[in-house]
């Protein structure tokens, strides 16, 4: 027993530094009240909506954590267009499936959200992803 002591709070001391190799913890989604989740009335079908397939989805899923890491939290950054351009809501995407294991996405900042007159030179990026989720390349 005097020997477990030790071991459990060296255990603690050392959890914090699970940062530092690459452990992150995804946050759970935050869910509206149930009053409010109540008036959501929900349509018969999607058709005017965009359809992505999973392998779709998968490419989209790399590229976004490659662009933008899910370690990145913008309420830190210091610089104003920093944490902007930090936001997917800031971020418009476009996914092409070029062929059956290639798939092309591309990030394009949105700007309106931010402050005014800002401009960015050089932005966005396409990533041409093959259908085992591996990145082939980057354009800026």
């Amino acid at each position: 027993m005097n020997h477990i002591l030790p071991v459990v709070l060296c255990g603690f001391l050392l959890l914090p530094g699970c940062a530092f190799f690459g452990y992150y913890k995804h946050p759970k989604a935050d869910w509206a009240p149930p009053e409010e989740a109540a008036t959501v009335k929900f349509p018969n079908a999607l058709g005017e909506g965009a359809q992505l397939t999973g392998p779709m989805l998968a490419a989209l899923k790399v590229a976004m954590d490659e662009y933008r890491p899910p370690s990145i939290k913008p309420e830190v950054l210091m610089n104003l267009e920093q944490r902007c351009l930090s936001r997917w809501e800031n971020i418009d995407a476009r996914v092409v499936q070029a062929s059956e294991n290639l798939f092309y996405v591309q990030f394009l900042p949105d700007l309106k959200g931010c402050t005014p007159n800002y401009m960015v030179l050089e932005s966005g990026a396409l990533y041409a992803i093959d259908g085992k989720g591996r990145i082939l390349a980057k354009e800026q």
